[in-house]
């Protein structure tokens, strides 16, 4: 039976708007699953959207009812004496590239002897034309394959004619928890709570940071964190997996703050940060290298957001404010 053209209508309106919502809802899907990676640079860098698990403690946000360390004053103070938190984000910047099918890959070799087997021992290791480790003495270097879901994180890496090296490294999964293998001290990815370029672009950084310090404690840690490199014997050591915030009852909109520094404070109030590595100051912080800036220069980016230099203290947040989780 043939209906009114109305109804045909109405039909085949109903159908296109099940079709549109189902398109939406697979999309809504595919975009929880964290792993979206587009070039952020033309030729090597990459962009994600919130890498690893959602129940991973990098995107877990601080709870209401979180309760603070019982040594938090004093340990906060140290961390704190300096009334700067300084952003890494040319020596010690992190350096992330994207690999797909066509990347070059190589036999990687881990240089560091009498600490096992390599990590990257039987994989081939894609590695994009002119990547380069940043300068710092880590020489760290991240490379993210999607389609393989792995994270490739290095540690003092060189590069050879066509042989590379590394000290020493870890794989990780993109869908992981964040923490696992040896490329920091306290086993957390180095991809893991690095701020990057696209954050500060867009003003909103939604996940924990990474943070140094050089107080971190000797033979103790917490979870997440997985084992220390940390030489302190102070009674105001911080321990690697300790999560840091700044205090959340402190109104940011008081405070003068250029919009990358308010990015910061913002994600530091509501993701916090974990202490991963033993730094060479009171308190750092982990950034992307901007690998199309300039020499010597920290990129147009993190210059429209306000920071003004590599090691910038972003002294205008009152990190006397910082406390230390339970």
């Amino acid at each position: 039976m043939s209906r009114h053209p109305i109804a045909r209508h109405l039909n085949i309106h109903m159908t296109w708007r099940v079709a549109l919502i189902c398109s939406l809802v697979a999309m809504i899907v595919a975009s929880t699953a964290v792993l979206v990676f587009r070039s952020e640079n033309p030729s090597n860098g990459a962009s994600l959207s919130k890498p690893f698990a959602t129940s991973s403690p990098w995107n877990t946000a601080i709870s209401s009812t979180a309760a603070l360390d019982p040594n938090s004053s004093t340990m906060s103070a140290y961390a704190s004496r300096n009334g700067r938190m300084y952003a890494s984000m040319g020596e010690f910047g992190i350096p992330i590239y994207a690999a797909d099918a066509q990347t070059p890959k190589y036999t990687v070799q881990c240089t560091q002897q009498g600490w096992g087997t390599c990590p990257f021992s039987g994989y081939q290791v894609p590695i994009p034309n002119g990547a380069k480790p940043h300068t710092g003495s880590d020489g760290a270097m991240v490379v993210v394959d999607q389609g393989a879901n792995r994270i490739y994180e290095f540690w003092r890496a060189n590069q050879s004619g066509s042989q590379w090296t590394t000290q020493w490294g870890a794989i990780n999964r993109l869908d992981g928890s964040g923490w696992g293998g040896a490329s920091t001290g306290s086993g957390a990815s180095r991809l893991a709570g690095v701020i990057r370029l696209a954050e500060i672009r867009n003003g909103v950084i939604p996940h924990a940071l990474a943070v140094q310090t050089d107080n971190i404690c000797a033979g103790i840690f917490r979870s997440p964190a997985i084992k220390t490199d940390g030489p302190s014997t102070r009674s105001d050591c911080i321990p690697e997996g300790a999560r840091l915030r700044l205090d959340p009852t402190l109104n940011l909109s008081t405070l003068n703050l250029a919009p990358g520094v308010r990015a910061v404070a913002k994600a530091m109030q509501q993701y916090g940060a974990y202490a991963m590595d033993v730094g060479g100051t009171s308190l750092s912080v982990a950034f992307e290298l901007d690998t199309q800036a300039p020499a010597g220069s920290i990129g147009q980016v993190y210059t429209n957001a306000g920071l003004r230099w590599d090691y910038d203290g972003m002294e205008s947040i009152p990190w006397k404010r910082l406390q230390v989780l339970r």
